[in-house]
């Protein structure tokens, strides 16, 4: 598994601050690191030595040169792509051919929430782990979040999900877990749900544009107070905090450093590099 060979090691913190570290895995079946997957992966996709970029044109890997440009091996008939060209992404080479960040990340059973949740964002994350259970029911699934929000309707679609799969799903909060986003990070399996020091935790009560006609607005205003109340109660499972006390919390904006969340009990653990 490239989880297991990647290089950075992590250490878990579960008590204030000033509390010494002890390393500790992420997953009791697998020793996982945060180390990006491009860093190690001779194990299962062949020579890491051919990691790199590739063209968006021609998808072959590109050299860097003293300059700071990216040029390509002529002998390989690419395509130059110097500055003004087509903007290249990152590939991972294999023996196959190259591989998009988000299929290695994929094969690997981890999915990265990098952005608002919409119905799109939505889609594509339940048919990632609706796909990820089917082929295999035992292995964990790990989610990475910086995410500052998005549709109450869409991601409690990806709660319901996660909660319906038989694999556990952790949750690791990469800068910020905001509104829904906090959300997500606090319905991860109890256990695994950790977040990186420097991150921010923000929860609130939902948000709504009411218009339309007088009737039309009462029912919006009706079905928004009925979702802050259905939210409210998930913070309370989530946390085992009194629902009263939650709403205290979402009544405004409210910030938490990691140390706040997971006192507060949105998350488990806090994951530290050694260096």
């Amino acid at each position: 598994m490239v989880t297991s060979a990647m290089a950075t090691s992590l250490s878990l913190s579960t008590a204030s601050p000033g509390y010494k570290v002890s390393s500790f895995p992420l997953f009791p079946q697998r020793n996982l690191t945060l180390r990006p997957v491009i860093s190690a992966l001779s194990s299962s996709y062949g020579d890491s030595s051919l990691i790199g970029f590739s063209s968006r044109r021609s998808r072959l890997p590109l050299k860097h040169d003293h300059q700071g440009d990216f040029y390509s091996n002529p002998s390989n008939g690419v395509i130059e792509a110097k500055k003004g060209n087509p903007p290249i992404m990152p590939a991972v080479m294999t023996p196959g051919g190259p591989l998009d960040l988000s299929t290695v990340l994929f094969r690997n059973r981890i999915i990265f929430i990098g952005q608002p949740i919409n119905s799109q964002v939505a889609q594509r994350v339940i048919s990632q782990l609706v796909t990820l259970a089917t082929i295999d029911e035992e292995s964990d699934i790990l989610m990475y979040l910086n995410c500052p929000g998005g549709s109450t309707y869409s991601v409690l679609a990806i709660y319901d999900c996660m909660s319906w799969i038989k694999p556990k799903v952790g949750t690791v909060c990469f800068g910020v877990a905001a509104s829904q986003g906090a959300l997500l990070l606090a319905g991860g399996e109890k256990g695994m749900r950790y977040a990186m020091p420097n991150a921010r935790i923000m929860i609130h009560q939902p948000q709504s544009g009411c218009g339309g006609h007088v009737e039309d607005v009462r029912r919006q205003v009706n079905e928004a107070v009925q979702s802050r109340h259905k939210i409210d109660k998930m913070y309370a499972a989530f946390t085992g905090q009194s629902l009263e006390k939650v709403q205290q919390y979402t009544e405004r904006d409210r910030f938490l450093s990691v140390s706040e969340a997971m006192e507060f009990g949105l998350i488990d653990g806090v994951l530290e590099t050694e260096y």
